[in-house]
């Protein structure tokens, strides 16, 4: 398993706009698609596109985030509505690439190892206590 926020400089896994991640959402493990990447330079915010290699090069980025209901994630709120965030490159706990998930209308779903490592530990209760 691969915790990318211990990992600041990964060459294997790098961060890329539309992969996914896992990343803690008040008390929940979410999985959040990378929508935005930004940097921070002459004092202002700076959108990128470039493949990111070393977290500690990025000020925040924007996330879609997608909340577990039994085995599956979906993206809406009772609301019926998406929810977007903004988080520090340092609260990735698990990176995902796009290949992993399976995406119908509203329902994401992990496939290969990401559904083990999500149910199997960073989706436990215990586990994110002793996180937060």
């Amino acid at each position: 398993m691969l915790k990318i926020s211990k990992y600041k400089k990964c060459k294997d896994f790098p961060l890329i706009k539309e992969d996914y991640v896992f990343v803690l959402y008040d008390d929940q493990m979410c999985v959040k698609r990378v929508i935005a990447i930004y940097f921070k330079a002459y004092e202002r915010y700076c959108y990128t596109e470039r493949v990111i290699t070393d977290l500690d090069n990025i000020s925040y980025i924007s996330l879609h985030i997608y909340i577990s209901v039994y085995h599956l994630f979906s993206d809406l709120i009772k609301e019926e509505c998406n929810l977007l965030t903004h988080h520090l490159a340092s609260n990735i706990f698990y990176y995902i690439r796009s290949t992993n998930v399976l995406i119908k209308e509203n329902i994401l779903k992990l496939l290969s190892d990401e559904k083990k490592y999500y149910f199997n530990y960073f989706g436990r209760k215990d586990i994110i206590r002793k996180i937060t």
